[in-house]
């Protein structure tokens, strides 16, 4: 029997009172357990609270709470009544914010005092705010409410809308239904053989709210999730040893973090079975030492997806690191996997178009990944030109999801991902994809990583609603061992290299760079159109 969003927690709960769902750091430097039953109890007090605010179900409520475990049993209330959460990241800048809640209009803002401040001063929702409330308020409201909570009964339609990060635009509104959010669970699950009883340790928030859905305990070092790239490895590091965690979701960027300080004090993570990386590809190095850290059969994952599709592929490191990270050294791009069962994944010739039927390419052809399943969300709220272009109708009514990104199927029915499809560099002689060409230089022992731009000059040949761009240069981030290197023999190094390969011949200049713009969420998706930006004021000067 498959439980409804609302009734996993409550489940939970029932089955299992006194099994800890929450670990994490109380403000007295102890730590706090939370159980199941806790959880429920506090979920129902605030839909107590919801309920008697009147909010019927299908109102559309801005979440910007920051995480604690009031927030997750928010969450849970809100399910339970049939609001519909907007999950908005602040981090992508508070301007942003504002465009985002103007275009799904939600009707409750749920923040913290300093946020209702914030949305005050920046006019978020100000066209379609009925109610503003803090955590206190629907506490309060429950704690004295008389009549039960209601219950949702129609699970139909949307149940949440979740925003992009933004990484090569302003972040979309994908719309969840219960059908995504039930197939994505089970989907994870199958793919990585959760059984239910793991601690785990997530580093991200949704993370936390799918250990709850899957009756997980979740170990959480820092409740208030910091950037990946600014997480404590001590921290992950110790909670890891002192809780025996088994399983942990973690962003490239702080698996980096954390390979570092395990190798540097010689810390092993007996405990640790399976790790799973998601938001970007591992850097091989990353992998390389990580591995180390873990006992025989510890496994290292990365999973594959989006926002509006997750999870697509999985891919073992043991593939990566004993076949694939070759064939990425020589242009091959990145492998991401086989498709997790429940995907159906395609690749479609690369158009900037909208489509209506397109014939999937042969394997071997680099296209536009496109995704269909129970997983994939259907659209965008309020993004009427992105539905056009991202999503394409079948005659079965299934929706299928243009990912954004280009690959192609090898021989084995491996995905080999190659890049955005926005960042790609077309060049009078022929397009360049950026992970290509990027492997072939992050092979490097001093390359951290690699990012192909393109810099472009007045008088551009048109050519696919893009330009012919001038030149094709490389912008590169040193590895921490090697940036006392002499810049000068470094490049000509990777000019070397460049020309030992058909497209490292495109590579007019090769600058350096100290630190890489990345994504906001998972501080691991490099923003090529940065870089671009640079060095074509680089070129200029």
């Amino acid at each position: 029997m498959t439980l409804s969003l609302a009734s996993r927690l409550q489940h939970h709960a029932a089955q299992f009172p006194n099994k800890p769902v929450f670990i994490h750091p109380s403000p007295q430097n102890t730590w706090e357990t939370v159980t199941y039953r806790q959880l429920a109890e506090r979920a129902n007090l605030f839909a107590r609270g919801l309920t008697s605010y009147g909010l019927p179900p299908g109102t559309r409520a801005a979440l910007m709470v920051p995480p604690s475990v009031d927030f997750f049993a928010l969450v849970f209330a809100i399910l339970q009544t049939g609001i519909v959460p907007v999950m908005v990241d602040p981090a992508i800048g508070l301007k942003n914010v504002t465009p985002c809640l103007a275009e799904c209009a939600p009707q409750v803002y749920f923040g913290s005092p300093l946020s209702q401040t914030i949305r005050w001063l920046y006019g978020w929702g100000k066209d379609s705010l009925k109610w503003n409330l803090t955590l206190a308020d629907v506490a309060r409201a429950g704690k004295f409410s008389r009549s039960p909570a209601q219950m949702r009964r129609d699970e139909g339609g949307e149940v949440a809308i979740v925003y992009t990060s933004g990484s090569t635009g302003l972040p979309k509104g994908a719309i969840y239904t219960t059908e995504n959010f039930n197939a994505q669970i089970e989907i994870l699950a199958q793919a990585l053989h959760l059984r239910g009883d793991e601690i785990d340790l997530p580093a991200f928030p949704l993370f936390a709210i799918i250990d709850c859905l899957l009756g997980v305990t979740a170990i959480i070092p820092e409740m208030r999730f910091p950037p990946p790239a600014k997480v404590n490895p001590a921290k992950i590091s110790a909670a890891i040893q002192k809780f025996q965690v088994e399983t942990m979701f973690v962003s490239p960027a702080a698996l980096a973090r954390v390979t570092r300080y395990g190798t540097d004090n010689g810390i092993k993570f007996e405990s640790l079975k399976k790790v799973i990386t998601a938001g970007a590809p591992a850097p091989v190095e990353i992998q390389e030492q990580f591995v180390k850290l873990l006992p025989a059969d510890g496994e290292l994952f990365g999973i594959y997806g989006s926002t509006e599709a997750l999870p697509v592929t999985i891919v073992n490191n043991q593939e990566i690191l004993g076949e694939t990270r070759h064939l990425t050294a020589k242009g091959a791009g990145i492998c991401i996997g086989r498709p997790v069962e429940g995907m159906l994944v395609e690749i479609l010739p690369i158009s900037d178009e909208a489509l209506s039927v397109a014939e999937p390419l042969p394997d071997g052809e680099i296209g536009e990944i496109a995704v269909r399943g129970a997983a994939v969300t259907g659209k965008y709220v309020g993004r009427e030109e992105n539905n056009r272009l991202g999503k394409i109708a079948t005659e079965n009514g299934e929706v299928i999801h243009r990912m954004g990104d280009l690959g192609y199927f090898d021989a084995q029915g491996r995905l080999w991902y190659c890049g955005r499809k926005s960042q790609r560099v077309v060049t009078p002689a022929g397009t360049l994809f950026t992970e290509s060409v990027e492997g072939l230089f992050n092979a490097h022992p001093a390359v951290y990583r690699s990012a192909l731009v393109s810099v472009g000059k007045a008088g551009s040949i048109p050519c696919e609603n893009r330009d012919y761009l001038a030149e094709a240069w490389l912008w590169v981030e040193l590895s921490p061992a090697a940036r006392e290197v002499d810049p000068d023999r470094l490049k000509g190094e990777l000019f070397e290299l460049a020309q030992a390969h058909e497209m490292g011949h495109f590579i007019k200049n090769i600058l350096f760079h100290p630190q890489f713009p990345t994504d906001v969420r998972h501080n691991s998706k490099i923003i090529r159109e940065k870089l671009a930006k640079q060095a074509q004021e680089a070129r200029q000067r």
